[in-house]
């Protein structure tokens, strides 16, 4: 299986992206970048706040967060390599959580802002340079995942991450959903467990789920079959903690166990 260990065990590294060969990372309560092969790793911000979620965009050039450096939870922007934080979002909404970015390079998050309740979180498209929101016509949900001119895929509702409800199955466990066919039909419905963090990685949808006891990464085909597990944390005297945090740039995927980073160079069988 072409998987290895990114971080040293010192570390305590979560919320990892990346593109090419930057990785960004959270590492007390500050964004970070550093060669994915390994080397020096610089700071990007100082604000001595928690930040959360970075996320490249598809043309390596940004990195956008979420950090509550003024109070309340926002969305922010700066260049890889270093500048100035722009701040995106104004909601003063503790739901607003960064998602990733359209193919248009516009930034992708969710929130709850101006809803009834807490748990109607709908997607908004940010421009990078700044200005209004526009919110996508795909209903209430808690992340997704798509390609240019291409099908989309969902979860909903999922109020709570995985690790932190584990083994949770109840009526808000996170469910999957793909049009492939412009219908929206509900994928692995039959997963007795919480599904999160979608992913388009090659021609396969990836995901996380906890439905044999402990967090790991799984994929299905794009007709919803062929359920594959990519991981075993937790499994046969493997270390017992959740794969979290994970994300791709649409062939690699990486993730967070137990504050350590792992690489998945594909997702062969």
């Amino acid at each position: 299986m072409p998987r290895y260990r990114l971080a040293m065990p010192a570390s305590y590294l979560r919320h990892p992206h990346l593109h090419g060969d930057t990785l960004v990372f959270v590492a007390e309560d500050d964004l970070w970048t550093a060669p994915v092969g390994g080397g020096r790793a610089y700071r990007l911000t100082a604000d001595g706040a928690p930040v959360a979620r970075p996320r490249i965009s598809p043309d390596g050039a940004l990195v956008a967060w979420t950090s509550t450096r003024e109070r309340a939870r926002e969305v922010f922007v700066t260049e890889v390599d270093g500048g100035a934080a722009r701040r995106l979002t104004w909601w003063g909404d503790p739901t607003t959580m960064l998602i990733g970015w359209t193919p248009e390079r516009e930034v992708l998050v969710v929130s709850a802002t101006g809803q009834p309740s807490t748990d109607q979180s709908w997607a908004y498209a940010i421009p990078a340079d700044g200005g209004t929101p526009r919110r996508l016509p795909l209903g209430p949900l808690s992340d997704l995942a798509q390609r240019p001119e291409g099908p989309t895929v969902l979860l909903t509702p999922l109020m709570r991450e995985m690790a932190r409800q584990k083994r949770y199955r109840g009526g808000t466990a996170g469910k999957l959903w793909w049009n492939p066919e412009g219908t929206f039909v509900r994928l692995a419905a039959e997963i007795d467990g919480n599904l999160a963090a979608p992913m388009l990685v090659g021609d396969r949808i990836a995901f996380l789920a906890d439905h044999e006891g402990w967090g790991n990464l799984y994929s299905l085909d794009a007709h919803g079959g062929a359920l594959r597990r990519h991981t075993d944390h937790g499994a046969d005297g493997a270390p017992a903690f959740y794969v979290r945090h994970a994300a791709t740039d649409g062939t690699r995927v990486v993730y967070e166990s137990a504050g350590q980073l792992w690489l998945l160079d594909a997702l062969d069988a």
